[in-house]
C-alpha cells in the first residue's frame, strides 16, 4: 500500500513540474484568458489547484464553509467562488511562486483520496494548455490510473457526462487500456481522461467513428 501510495504522489510531482514549466511560458495576457472551466480565467484554475493545498486543515474549511452559502448550497458554485477569491489575492508571479511549491506536498485534499491529487492536476494541466494551443502534456500511465478510477467509481459518485459516455468503447493508441462496448473512440490516454472529465476540447485529439456523437453527449451534458 505505501508502495503504491508513492507511486500515486510520484505522478502527481510530474504532472505538478509539467504545469510548472506550462505556467513559465505564459505572458500576463494568457493568465486572463478563459480556461476550460466555464467562466473561469487561467489565473481562477491556479487558484484552485492552490486552494487544494490550503483546504489540509480545519482552519482552511472555514471559507469553505462561506462559499457553500454565498453559493446557497451549490458545491460547484462554492468551488468556483473559492478558487476566483484565491486567484484574486496575488498577482500571476506570486501565484507562479507557489504553484512551484506543489511538489513534494503529501497531503490529500481534505475528505478526498490520494487518487483526486492526481486526477486533478492532469486534468487542469489541460484546462489551462488546451485554450492556449499548448496541446497534450501527460504521462500515458498516470493518466490511464487517473482514468480508471475515473471509469470506476461507484453509482453516485461517477460524474454524470462519465456516466453518459459509459456507452461508448474508448481506447487509448498510446498506451494498453481499453473501456466500455459500444461505438469505438480512441486516441491519446490524456485525451481520453479529459474528455471522461467533460472537456469537449478533448476531442480535437480523439477519432473513430462514435467519437461524433460522444461530442454531441458532451455538449448536452455538461
Amino acid at each position: 500500500m505505501t508502495e503504491l501510495l508513492d507511486d500515486l504522489w510520484a505522478a502527481a510531482d510530474d504532472q505538478r513540474r509539467r504545469t510548472i514549466a506550462l505556467l513559465e511560458t505564459l505572458s500576463a495576457d494568457d493568465w486572463a484568458r478563459p480556461s476550460l472551466c466555464d467562466g473561469w480565467a487561467i489565473r481562477d484554475v491556479v487558484g484552485h489547484l492552490l486552494w487544494q493545498r490550503d483546504t489540509n486543515s480545519v482552519a482552511h474549511l472555514l471559507p469553505v464553509v462561506g462559499a457553500m452559502i454565498r453559493g446557497g448550497g451549490d458545491m460547484n458554485r462554492a468551488i468556483a467562488d473559492l478558487a476566483r477569491r484565491r486567484a484574486a489575492r496575488h498577482s500571476h508571479a506570486e501565484l507562479l511562486a507557489e504553484v512551484r511549491t506543489l511538489p513534494g506536498h503529501h497531503k490529500a485534499v481534505f475528505g478526498t483520496g490520494v487518487i483526486n491529487n492526481l486526477v486533478d492536476p492532469i486534468v487542469h494541466h489541460h484546462d489551462i494548455a488546451l485554450p492556449l494551443g499548448r496541446g497534450l502534456d501527460a504521462d500515458p500511465r498516470a493518466a490511464a490510473t487517473a482514468a480508471s478510477w475515473t471509469w470506476g467509481q461507484p453509482k453516485g459518485f461517477t460524474l454524470p457526462v462519465t456516466v453518459a459516455l459509459a456507452r461508448f468503447r474508448w481506447k487509448a493508441t498510446d498506451i494498453d487500456w481499453e473501456r466500455g462496448e459500444g461505438p469505438l473512440i480512441e486516441g491519446p490516454m490524456v485525451a481520453i481522461l479529459c474528455t471522461l472529465m467533460g472537456r469537449e476540447a478533448a476531442f480535437a485529439f480523439l477519432g473513430g467513428p462514435g467519437a461524433e456523437e460522444a461530442r454531441e453527449v458532451v455538449r448536452s451534458v455538461v
